[in-house]
């Protein structure tokens, strides 16, 4: 099956999730679970209507769930025990949309664009969350600076490893 072909879709109501992290989660149906590739995946979707890009977490039975954020619940207007209208497809788990400061501030810098290259995608992936969960374009800017900086340093791990 390949990425991003195949779309999902499903309705379910929003659980409560016992997890110290954890406040909600959707499951995601058998006939779903069964469907998709074993392994880390990623998707990119909608609930009720709400845009969102997960991993779905694994539980030791074999099920899987969608983590649903305190933002991505009032984006979709939903509460736990609400229903929800979950539309999905599988998208590549290195695939990263970069903010167009943190592009910025990589351009002018080749040790950061080096650096920022060894870090794993997941690493990538929270610095661009960090950036980008400001609205404000110069608060984006200052935390693109802040990050590269730290990732010139050394302070952020893991990197991915190099094959002898």
């Amino acid at each position: 099956m390949g990425k991003g072909r195949t779309t999902f879709k499903f309705s379910t109501t929003l659980s409560n999730a016992k997890g110290n992290f954890i406040s909600t989660v959707i499951y995601l149906p058998k006939e779903i679970v069964n469907m998709l590739p074993k392994g880390r995946i990623r998707t990119k979707g909608t609930m009720n209507g709400a845009v969102f890009a997960l991993a779905p977490q694994y539980k030791k039975d074999g099920s899987r769930f969608f983590t649903v954020s305190s933002s991505l619940r009032k984006a979709a207007k939903i509460n736990a025990g609400d229903k929800v209208e979950v539309i999905f497809r599988l998208v590549d788990k290195d695939e990263i949309e970069m903010p167009e400061e943190l592009e910025a501030v990589l351009s002018q810098d080749d040790k950061a664009k080096s650096t920022w290259n060894e870090l794993t995608s997941g690493r990538q992936r929270d610095v661009i969350f960090y950036v980008t969960s400001v609205k404000n374009t110069d608060s984006r800017i200052s935390r693109a600076l802040q990050s590269i900086e730290k990732v010139k340093a050394g302070l952020l791990s893991p990197r991915k490893s190099i094959s002898k």
